[in-house]
């Protein structure tokens, strides 16, 4: 679990910065590295306005080649903590509404940190290089005739004689 220590902050604009390991914001160690995560947040008398960056080196599979790969990625996401009459409006100023109590001692992020991460994973996963890389186009049996009698095991040449017979 990731949380935030709000009790030290009065009214303003506080910044604290975290680098968890993957597993308190319950992620895959061997998928997640390097964690680090910003928030701003601009503290009110009942609510509380968070702009949280979060970075990250993430494990990827290449779309083109299926090798794995390492990538920075990062991601933002603003939420306003801030009294259940609150919730479910929407601004330009914060993605989302959740309810805040002015009596809470801190703020629980786990949730948010994982899934501004998750939803910074790009679409279209190609690893550096890997447009360059030739990938094979064609399956199944060759087209050319010569090539594919020689590819046949020699111990099919009887059934190879049968067939030629017919013909």
């Amino acid at each position: 679990m990731l949380a935030i220590d709000i009790t030290p902050f009065k009214s303003g604009v506080h910044h604290v910065e975290k680098r968890p390991d993957p597993e308190e914001v319950e992620l895959e160690p061997d998928e997640f590295e390097h964690l680090y995560v910003q928030a701003r947040l601009d503290c009110h008398r009942d609510r509380i306005l968070m702009t949280l960056r979060v970075q990250a080196t993430a494990t990827l599979t290449c779309d083109r080649t299926l090798r794995n790969y390492k990538e920075e990625i990062e991601g933002t996401y603003r939420v306003l903590f801030g009294p259940e009459r609150l919730a479910g409006q929407e601004s330009d100023r914060y993605d989302e509404v959740r309810p805040f109590d002015p009596s809470n001692q801190e703020i629980e992020i786990t949730d948010l940190v994982r899934d501004t991460l998750l939803l910074s994973i790009p679409h279209r996963k190609v690893a550096p290089g890997a447009e360059e890389e030739e990938i094979t186009t064609q399956f199944g049996a060759p087209e050319d005739e010569e090539e594919r009698e020689e590819d046949i095991d020699p111990r099919w040449e009887a059934l190879r004689e049968l067939r030629d017979e017919e013909e």
